[in-house]
């Protein structure tokens, strides 16, 4: 960006303090900054805003906000997002606050309500995601619990689905199955990760039979390889116990574990 022309008079000044309230409203806390860019006198700077003030040309702070919140509410944007708009701009927490106060009871503003009407646009969400939708309300500024209930409350609330639930919707479950068993876990764990996919498991057991049929997997085969990875003295009892904790947690079942301790120990 480059950098304003130094201003070499007062008039310089004022010609610069119009031109950028000429391109929209601001603040006093913005129009000194811009000020400051053309002029270290801050006598001129000062005196111009002093003037602009007198001119009606600019607001004090709390006009400024009343004026923001109604513009804001009216284009339906919540309060989070009016607080930070407007402490960006310079405006007092306290002065926000009076004005939101104010703007909420005069208006009789619900954001509740807002959200209700944003999300009246959907017949259904199956073109989007329940992420897409809250992070844009967020964006807006309405609060997490507002928008959960309006979410909640909308007749085709079970359409909006979460990116995983998709995912895990349309995903092949034999796929899956051996994804995971490549990474060496055992049937429990496979089944608890896959739910946690949102993968309809439904038919996991047939599909377990049948890829252990076709030899693509083999469960004792591979308890055994991850035995082999740790270095457990399965003389020792405690060292055995641990050893059996840690495959339990791989997924492995009772059956599996005794098979590669006793492959493992011979």
């Amino acid at each position: 960006m480059k950098k304003p022309y130094p201003a070499k008079t007062i008039q310089n000044v004022i010609n610069s303090a119009i031109y950028h309230l000429n391109l929209r409203d601001h603040t006093e806390y913005e129009l000194r900054k811009k000020l400051e860019a053309k002029t270290e006198q801050q006598d001129w700077i000062k005196t111009v805003l002093q003037q602009m003030k007198d001119f009606g040309y600019l607001k004090d702070d709390l006009p400024f906000a009343l004026h923001f919140c109604e513009m804001a509410f009216s284009n339906e944007y919540g309060q989070q997002y009016i607080k930070q708009k407007l402490k960006t701009k310079g405006i007092p927490e306290t002065t926000i606050e009076e004005a939101l106060v104010e703007v909420i009871d005069k208006k009789q503003i619900v954001e509740l309500e807002m959200i209700r009407s944003r999300l009246n646009n959907y017949d259904d969400f199956s073109q989007t995601t329940k992420e897409k939708v809250t992070n844009d309300l967020t964006k807006r500024g309405y609060s997490f619990q507002d928008i959960s209930r309006a979410i909640a409350e909308h007749d085709a609330a079970d359409t909006l689905l979460t990116k995983a639930k998709i995912k895990g919707m349309n995903a092949d479950l034999e796929t899956e199955v051996l994804k995971l068993v490549r990474k060496l876990k055992g049937k429990t764990l496979i089944k608890q990760e896959l739910k946690m996919k949102h993968v309809d498991i439904t038919n996991l057991e047939q599909v377990f039979y049948d890829l252990e049929e076709a030899g693509e997997i083999d469960f004792y085969e591979n308890c055994q390889l991850v035995l082999a990875k740790k270095r457990f003295d399965l003389s020792n009892f405690k060292d055995k116990s641990k050893a059996y904790a840690y495959l339990s947690s791989k997924g492995y079942s009772s059956d599996e574990i005794k098979e590669a301790m006793a492959a493992v120990s011979h």
